[in-house]
């Protein structure tokens, strides 16, 4: 009887399995990181925006209200085209 002396044995392929989930789980988890982020960012930019106007036209806070829903209004867009796109492109129906 001859030996199998392969370097890369049955269990090798059972764990880079393994990795290769666990890695593509990060990565996933990843970019809903990173819309949440963006989602972040749009309000923040916004609302310093309708700050900045305020400020410079002595308008009160009457833009730093609108750049807040403005903000909060497009980062969810963005969210939602982002999340929606994700589903189409894996071909999953949420079911």
């Amino acid at each position: 009887m001859a030996e199998n002396n392969s370097s890369f044995d049955k269990k090798d392929a059972e764990n880079t399995s393994k990795m290769r989930k666990v890695a593509s789980s990060y990565t996933s988890g990843w970019r809903y990181a990173e819309y949440a982020f963006q989602y972040g960012v749009s309000i923040v930019l916004c609302t310093l925006g309708g700050y900045w106007l305020d400020n410079w036209l002595e308008t009160g806070n009457t833009f730093l209200i609108i750049g807040v829903l403005f903000g909060s209004v497009a980062g969810f867009i963005n969210l939602y085209r982002a999340v929606t796109y994700k589903k189409k492109a894996t071909g999953e129906n949420g079911k």
